[in-house]
This record gives C-alpha cells, structure tokens and sequence, in this order.
C-alpha cells in the first residue's frame, strides 16, 4: 500500500495552523525541505521522524500510517457504530472508540468535520451525563472544528467557520464570531443553472434533474428557516402577527413537504404566546396522534428524483424536548393544569420521551 507520508504531513500541519516556514524553524530546516516532503518529492531524514512527530503532536507510528484515508462510506458506518454504542448508554465506550478513530486516521478532515457532530449527538443520547462530560464534548467538538477550519480544504471549511460562528454567538463571543463569518464569501452567483445545461448538453438528462431537485430543496429549507426566525419572539412580539405567519410558512411547507412537525410544534406555542388554551391543546392532541409520521415526507411530484433519509430519532426527540418545555410553560396556568385532555397529553408525551431514550 501507497505510504502517504506527504499527505499526513501537510493535514497535521494544517490542522496546527503552522505555516510550512514555522515547521521547518521548529526543526531547525529548510522552508523548500518541508514543500519536498509534503509533495513526496523527497522524504525526511529517519533521525527527524521523532522530532517532527513530536512537533505535529501524532507520533511515528500515525506519521508513517499506511492505511488509505477512509473513504465517506467507511466513516459513515464507523461513526454509525459508535452512534449505537452511545445510543446504549455506553456513551464513555463510544467517545474513547470515537477519540482512537480520530487518532488512527490523523489526516482525515472529513473524519473531523463528521465527528464534531457527534459530540452534539452525545448530548441528546445521553441525558445522564455530568456537566463536566457536557463540557468536555464541547471542547472536542470546538478543537476538532477548529482544525477542520484551519485545514483550509475547500469541501469542510466553510460550513467549519459557519459551526464555529454559531457557537461563538452562544458563548457571547461576539468578535470571534465575526471574525469567522467575515471570512465566509459572499455569493456573488449561482452555477447551478449553468451546470444544469452543460448536463443537458451532455445528454445527462437525470443528474440534470437531480441537480435542480436538490438546489429546489436546499432554497426551501433555507426559506423555512427563515420563515420560522420570524416566528421568534425577539422578532415578532406580536403573538398574533406570528400566527399570521405561522400559517404562511405552513402553507409555504405544504408545497414542498407533505407534513413537517415543526410547522405543528411552532403552532403550539404560538396558541400558548397569544393565550388561546383550547387550541393549544387542540393542536397538541392532534400532534400526538401522528408522532410516528416521518418528519419531512417530501413531495413527490416535486422530488422525485431525491432519496431522502427519514429524519433520525434524535431529531424526533429533540423537538418533542421543545414542546414538552413549551408544555412545563403552559403548567402555570389553570386554563392548562384543569384540562383533563392537557394532563393526559403531557403524560404521553413524557412517556414517548422515555421510549426514546
């Protein structure tokens, strides 16, 4: 097998942030001798591997790795493995297996960029977990985006700086955060359309549909993001307004989307915002009743050329998690704690939370 001495060279620079110059001081050679090694022209001398290992903070054994960088598959299944193990309970087995991978595989930034998400899927798996476990994901989950960042490859280090931007805002760091957003680029145009007829000239008819398909759902996801923004309540204080356009986002879904439930869990709480607890609980009840449909069911006629995985449990439990809370809200009001039908669909939904688990 192929030594890709080079590669891991250049990966395990880049995710230190170190400029080909600073590796070359810290050993005490030539800036041209480090290029030489990245682009396996020529390789280090055997008495600098301990040196040089210790300055990319692997060792020798991970420096000289033979293995092939794993392919999107392979880490797909690996972390899907480690995501089972978690879900089990057995959530400190599933970070050190986690924490070997990323140790086995040193210059894999897609491994990284995938594996910061984890750390976000820990939290909702693993509800047991101390606050200083909690903390610790976050730390990771911030060093690994961080080198994916630095990394500078063109696929992951964008949406990197964009996860990074995001977590910096809820640390109140706000300079950092606009920092990471100033270097994101603006788009100044779009190639989709461009590339669409290059596939049509090519007689790619499929992958041009797929294409638009797939650009059609990213804008109307984004748009439904935007759309519930506008539901917030710093936006909108106006319950009522809100509502208005709680209902245009539904009806702006419904095109797209056979039925989401974050159009029906938004709805709750604005029924609760304006002080309607008949309808809330109305909406809650017919809520419950349909737990089990999938989270966005696409349309069809629209999509047909997209397979679209079913939206995991995970997701499904977190925001069930925010119409309990907006549900504990409700709790303080007699309108809600005298309503026989509101205490029976609090105790299913706790109840569903628990299967979930």
């Amino acid at each position: 097998m192929e030594l890709k001495l080079g590669a891991n060279i250049a990966a395990l620079r880049k995710a230190k942030g170190m400029t080909q110059e600073q590796l070359a001081a810290a050993l005490g050679i030539s800036s041209p001798a480090v290029s030489k090694w990245e682009t396996n022209s020529s390789y280090p001398d055997i008495t600098l591997l301990c040196p040089l290992a210790r300055v990319l903070d692997t060792n020798v054994d991970m420096l000289l790795n033979y293995e092939k960088i794993l392919s999107s598959d392979v880490i797909e299944q690996k972390l899907n493995e480690i995501l089972s193990v978690a879900r089990a309970g057995r959530y400190q087995e599933a970070g050190n297996t986690l924490a070997n991978l990323l140790h086995q595989y040193p210059a894999s930034v897609e491994l990284k960029y995938e594996a910061a998400g984890i750390f976000t899927v820990f939290e909702a798996v693993c509800p047991d977990a101390t606050r200083e476990e909690k903390k610790n994901w976050k730390m990771q989950k911030k060093e690994l985006l961080y080198a994916v960042y630095k990394s500078g490859v063109t696929e992951y280090w964008q949406p990197a700086a964009t996860a990074l931007a995001a977590m910096a805002v809820l640390e109140n760091d706000l300079e950092e955060a606009e920092r990471l957003l100033g270097e994101l680029p603006e788009l100044t145009s779009d190639p989709t359309i461009i590339r669409m007829e290059l596939y049509l000239r090519r007689g790619e008819r499929r992958r041009a549909v797929e294409l638009i398909q797939n650009r059609l759902l990213q804008l109307a996801r984004q748009i439904q993001t935007c759309m519930t923004c506008l539901l917030d309540e710093k936006l909108e204080p106006d319950a009522e307004r809100a509502l208005e356009i709680g209902e245009l986002s539904r009806q702006f879904e419904s095109l797209f989307f056979n039925r989401t439930q974050l159009s029906d869990a938004l709805k709750i709480d604005l029924y609760r915002r304006i002080g309607k607890p008949a309808e809330m609980i109305e909406n809650l009840c017919w809520y419950l009743e349909t737990l089990e449909v999938p989270m966005q069911s696409l349309n069809r006629t629209l999509f047909s050329a997209i397979e679209i995985k079913p939206e995991s449990s995970e997701e499904l439990k977190k925001l069930q998690q925010i119409i309990y809370m907006t549900m504990q809200k409700a709790c303080k009001s007699d309108d809600y704690k005298n309503s026989p039908a509101f205490c029976e669909a609090m105790k299913k939904l706790k109840d569903s939370l628990s299967e979930r688990k």
